[in-house]
């Protein structure tokens, strides 16, 4: 199949976990033989050539694990530039607790690890060793929370801009700087595309077809990817006409032409525009319904 936004959407979870392995598998193998390299400088090596191997994959895979909790964080808590105090100490509290977190399950696994051997791994002997452990793992995974939030924000950013954004205009942030919406679609969308802002008439759009956690609207042979479930547009917009016609897909009914049926049962909706869209036998019986409401 060929690349294309629309693949890209429904399989961008894939696209983004191969990546991130990726990273984080390149990285480990990079540090844990840059470790063997400096201990071959000496004329006794000081651990098995396995160790290191088990010390960077596992923190490597505790940190993919967390990824997915940082980038839920960062779409809960968006950071507020003219809440500078309250955004700091949220994403210090969040760096903290992604420390301890990363710590617990890199231990865990190289405890598991080490327990099919013949070794023993002791993360800490004492309180003191403890302490002195956490700092130093608290030290580095500050750092590598900050360069992970900041990758998330550009990667989000650049997404936007590359797939387009359309937001609907009774959406807002409240004090506490979390997106709230309201029960139905506004007039006007918002469309943040290729570094500019337009709007569009909700009214003009001519379907609606779910791609992964993507609904791409269509109108005047332009597609605005809109960040929102199939269910949920409709259950918004159902004021603006939109019906649904089959798992994928959605209609406006002002800009149907004519419907034909189909000898399976289903039928086939033609726009004004000359596209067709399956009407679904399943979803027939309350596509009709809602014309004779609407």
């Amino acid at each position: 199949m060929a690349f294309s936004k629309t693949h890209f959407q429904q399989h961008k979870v894939i696209y983004e976990a191969c990546a991130l392995f990726c990273y984080f598998a390149i990285n480990a193998t990079i540090n844990a033989t840059t470790v063997l390299m400096e201990d071959a400088r000496e004329l006794q090596p000081s651990f098995y050539a396995w160790e290191p191997f088990v010390w960077e994959y596992t923190s490597a895979f505790a940190s993919l694990l967390i990824i997915p909790l940082i980038a839920l964080f960062m779409r809960q808590y968006k950071w507020n530039w003219q809440s500078t105090t309250v955004s700091l100490c949220q994403y210090c509290g969040a760096a903290i607790m992604y420390s301890l977190l990363h710590v617990s399950i890199m231990v865990f696994m190289r405890e598991l690890s080490y327990s099919i051997t013949t070794n023993d791994y002791q993360f800490a002997g004492n309180i003191n060793t403890l302490l002195f452990e956490l700092f130093y793992e608290l030290r580095k995974d500050i750092w590598s929370f900050c360069f992970f939030v900041v990758m998330i924000a550009v990667y989000r950013y650049l997404i936007s801009q590359w797939l387009g954004d359309a937001i609907s205009l009774t959406e807002n942030i409240n004090s506490d700087n979390k997106l709230s919406t309201t029960d139905t679609l506004a007039n006007l969308l918002l469309v943040r595309k290729l570094g500019k802002e337009f709007l569009v008439k909700t009214k003009d759009i001519e379907c609606i077809e779910a791609s992964g956690n993507y609904a791409n609207l269509h109108m005047k042979n332009q597609v605005y990817p809109m960040r929102i479930t199939m269910t949920d547009f409709i259950k918004k917009g159902d004021c603006f006409g939109f019906v649904r016609t089959h798992k994928s897909f959605a209609v406006n009914i002002n800009f149907i032409d004519f419907i034909e049926n189909q000898p399976s049962s289903d039928a086939e909706i033609v726009m004004q525009s000359g596209k067709r869209i399956r009407l679904s036998r399943r979803y027939k019986n309350d596509f009709e319904a809602s014309i004779a409401n609407i």
